[in-house]
């Protein structure tokens, strides 16, 4: 899979819209504007994002996104908190409609506790273009562990920093 970067957004609910352009600006180089995926991996990007702000105990959530010939996986992961994600059955709520969008538009999703205590949700997006491999910013890198596979060995929760992999 080629990483297409890392975004670390700082714990505040008017900052998804950050993740969502870092994604976006991701993305449409490789798939095109229109493309379908782009906006159902934004909108889950949302959905997983604001969960990870309002549910975490960090200071930040970081972002990866990878893409190859057949799949975009997004990867959020926080601090942790006291719950992991769960179906809230509640049609009139104002809350819990992220995972059953989750489960609609994405190929496959799943989520993770690391052994540092840092949750970890990711998914997965069909696409049907290829991916450019010269284009500015990717990097070959081994596919991103499944559940139980342990953490990465740096944390990048630093406040206001957007790291890209060509910053490196």
């Amino acid at each position: 899979m080629k990483h297409l970067g890392t975004c670390v957004i700082p714990s505040c609910p008017r900052n998804v819209v950050n993740g969502r352009r870092w994604l976006l600006g991701r993305l449409e180089p490789l798939l095109g504007a229109e493309h379908s995926a782009c906006d159902d991996s934004v909108l889950l990007l949302s959905e997983t994002l604001t969960n990870a702000i309002v549910h975490s105990e960090g200071a930040g959530v970081e972002v990866d996104a990878y893409v190859d010939a057949a799949v975009i996986r997004v990867e959020v992961t926080d601090e942790g908190g006291g719950t992991v994600p769960h179906h809230v059955d509640d049609p009139l709520g104002e809350h819990g409609r992220g995972l059953p969008i989750l489960s609609m538009l994405a190929e496959s999703w799943g989520f993770e506790r690391l052994d540092d205590g840092r949750l970890r949700v990711w998914f997965e997006v069909p696409h049907t273009m290829l991916p450019d491999p010269h284009a500015a910013g990717t990097e070959d890198v081994p596919p991103p562990p499944r559940p139980c596979d342990g953490a990465r060995e740096e944390s990048a929760f630093a406040a206001n920093s957007s790291v890209d992999s060509s910053d490196r």
